[in-house]
């Protein structure tokens, strides 16, 4: 099968062409001007090795993320590729590429960023052999904090890191795409606009005890964000009039955008917590842990507790970051047949 695949998405266009089994490539360093040399660069590509664009059997793109103009450049050329000439063509994630790249290589690396604006890193990082990719730029002090000095693989130097930039391999582009369904070819660029960060910004985040008519929707969020084990109305409204719970929400200016709800023993256990999902990745989740510490601290109880799906990568490592450790494993706990990790924090 013949294939073609570009990557606009970084300082390096990258062009390679599988053709007749063989693999041939082209690279440029073209920062800010992958408009002006990819078509010209693809046609001394296709030209060298006597193949024509109708030839290809399967087109493939970078679609991030990375540069936001390069990202557009590529993915509006392999469209316009494919519906003309009715040929099939998938999405490669960059973080994905960067990783396997890196991987193939440096057998120590788990974690890879790709510098965004501002300072800020696109990062994804191997648990458990699964790629996880931050639904949100992370900062510098967060990716030294869990890269913890072992090597960071980055297609450009950080002298900020231990980092690790691998060599271009044209074999692993190709085994991206092989490994790639996504035929929406949809740009990816994970951080927030500007002009939603001042929206947020603009508001008044509190956190406060939960009232009798706030259950309703706190039961709501629950539903909407919990897909195992996950409590309902009834289960609230028996909590929330049982001394042995407490339910603190977080509101954004009058609307309540999530809750976590506790029982009191001789630790606190984090029964439930939950953020409506367009308000998630925005520092929401951790106000609301500080809370229930503060709690925790006035009760002269020295250790907060939770359990978690071993598949939910995504709180697992917002507990980890917060200070939380895995102190027991339950094996196939949830209805899904996953473990159940069960969590701790001690407080100093």
């Amino acid at each position: 099968m013949n294939k073609l695949i570009i990557n606009t998405a970084n300082d390096v266009l990258e062009i390679v062409l599988m053709f007749q089994n063989n693999v041939f490539f082209k690279i440029e360093k073209s920062k800010l001007h992958h408009n002006e040399t990819l078509i010209p660069l693809l046609d001394e590509l296709l030209k060298e090795n006597q193949c024509q664009l109708k030839d290809i059997d399967e087109f493939g793109v970078i679609v991030g993320p990375g540069s936001f103009t390069g990202i557009r450049v590529g993915i509006a050329t392999i469209k316009a590729f494919r519906d003309s000439l009715n040929i099939k063509a998938r999405g490669i994630n960059n973080l994905d590429y960067l990783f396997n790249l890196a991987k193939s290589q440096n057998k120590d690396i788990d974690i890879v960023a790709i510098k965004g604006s501002k300072d800020s890193y696109f990062v994804a990082r191997s648990i458990n052999g699964v790629i996880y990719k931050y639904e949100r730029n992370l900062s510098l002090d967060d990716l030294k904090t869990i890269s913890k000095d072992s090597p960071v693989g980055m297609f450009v130097a950080d002298e900020n890191l231990n980092s690790f930039v691998p060599k271009f391999d044209a074999n692993v582009l190709v085994e991206c795409l092989d490994n790639s369904n996504d035929s929406n070819l949809l740009p990816i660029y994970y951080q927030l606009s500007q002009a939603e960060n001042e929206k947020l910004k603009r508001k008044n985040l509190t956190i406060c005890d939960a009232d009798k008519t706030d259950l309703k929707v706190i039961a709501k969020i629950e539903t909407e964000s919990i897909n195992y084990n996950r409590l309902d109305l009834d289960d609230f409204e028996s909590m929330f009039n049982n001394d042995a719970y407490i339910i603190k929400i977080a509101k954004l200016d009058e609307e309540i955008v999530g809750f976590v709800l506790c029982q009191i023993s001789d630790e606190i256990n984090i029964t439930s917590i939950a953020i409506k999902k367009e308000f998630r990745n925005l520092g929401i989740a951790t106000k609301l842990f500080e809370c229930v510490e503060k709690f925790a601290k006035a009760k002269g109880i020295n250790c907060i507790s939770l359990e978690v799906n071993s598949k939910n990568i995504t709180a697992y490592l917002l507990y980890e970051k917060l200070g939380f450790t895995v102190r027991r494993i339950r094996k196939k706990y949830y209805s899904d047949g996953n473990d159940c990790l069960e969590m701790a924090k001690k407080l100093k």
